[in-house]
């Protein structure tokens, strides 16, 4: 037997799946499964791929528990109540290219030992418990190691703490990195900005502080920006029009003093843009008239002035629209 996929099981996994010695992929996800995992299973030597998410399972992983799964490439646990420590052996586990660990109970650190995975794209652990981790001087000596393959970095609601490694800039080929809802401290690292194939970016609700750098607009294939519920301040950078790919921003509840550029409107792609809870000011545009594809435009809670451009009427995608606590002038067409 090669494959196993079960569905609508919400019983424990039978201690003698490990008897079957030929087994490669091994699919348990979208069940009501609880108890362990049973031991046998990380003595799958054939095993290319374990999914057992979105479970009720339990337990604490093995601290061996890649010794004898050579040939594992992807493992997903996401969504159970694992606990304790992620074990260093998941680098035994050298083909892996996916690890999803998020939504569970991990706890200590994320083990140094990963840095060594050098074939891994994806690596979620977010929703976790790993606060004992500043990931700066834990992943920053081996990070480094990543940088020929890692494409997705989640850490997101993982209880991290510390600065945001400078040595994140070397994972040369990351996509998506998704840092939000930690307790960072400190300015976005500048090494970020040279991450040239970054399409989605969200560093939002992690207190940053400082300014919005120019190197942001180095970013040409950001399609997704979330900087929101931070307290970034200065101005917004005029080089926005060179993301020409970017569909939706959000730099709400910041510190954001500047007028809007006029390049923002330039990107005809955006869908969602939400600017509320700053102290931008200046009058508004009759340029975003332009933002054809445009769904969501908040603009409230800043100290916008002068009158309402009435080309924002003409927006017929616009299904949300907020221009409130501002000090804009003008009236509602009687048609809308």
């Amino acid at each position: 037997m090669r494959l196993i996929f079960v569905h609508g099981s919400t019983d424990s996994i039978p201690n003698e799946i490990g008897n079957l010695l030929k087994l490669t992929i091994l699919g348990l996800g979208e069940n009501s499964l609880s108890g362990s995992i049973p031991v046998g299973i990380f003595n799958m030597s054939t095993l290319r791929m374990l999914d057992l998410a979105d479970n009720h399972l339990s337990g604490v992983l093995p601290s061996n528990m890649c010794h004898g799964l050579h040939n594992l490439e992807y493992i997903d646990l996401g969504g159970n109540n694992f606990s304790g420590a992620i074990p260093a052996s998941i680098s035994n586990c050298s083909k892996l290219t996916g690890i999803n660990l998020d939504g569970n109970k991990f706890s200590s650190t994320i083990p140094n030992s990963i840095g060594n995975l050098r074939h891994l794209e994806v690596l979620n652990l977010f929703a976790n418990n790993l606060t004992n981790n500043p990931l700066n001087g834990v992943l920053s000596r081996s990070i480094g190691n990543l940088s020929i393959s890692v494409e997705r970095l989640d850490v997101r609601n993982s209880g991290l703490r510390g600065n945001i490694p400078d040595s994140i800039g070397n994972l040369s080929n990351l996509a998506f990195l998704v840092l939000c809802d930690n307790s960072w401290t400190g300015s976005i690292p500048t090494t970020i900005w040279g991450l040239q194939k970054l399409q989605d970016l969200d560093l939002s609700n992690i207190s940053l502080t400082g300014p919005l750098s120019r190197g942001l607009c180095g970013l040409q294939s950001l399609e997704y920006l979330d900087l929101s519920q931070n307290q970034i301040s200065g101005s917004i950078p005029g080089c926005f029009n060179n993301l020409t790919s970017l569909w939706y921003l959000d730099i709400a509840f910041n510190r954001l003093t500047s007028t809007l550029p006029m390049s923002l409107w330039d990107l005809k792609g955006l869908v969602y843009v939400n600017l509320t809870s700053n102290l931008l000011r200046g009058p508004l545009a009759p340029e975003m008239g332009e933002l054809k594809d445009l769904t969501k435009l908040d603009l409230s809670n800043n100290q916008f002035s002068s009158k309402i451009p009435s080309t924002i009427w003409s927006l017929e995608s616009l299904d949300h629209l907020s221009l409130a606590n501002n000090s804009l002038q003008g009236s509602i067409p009687d048609n809308l």
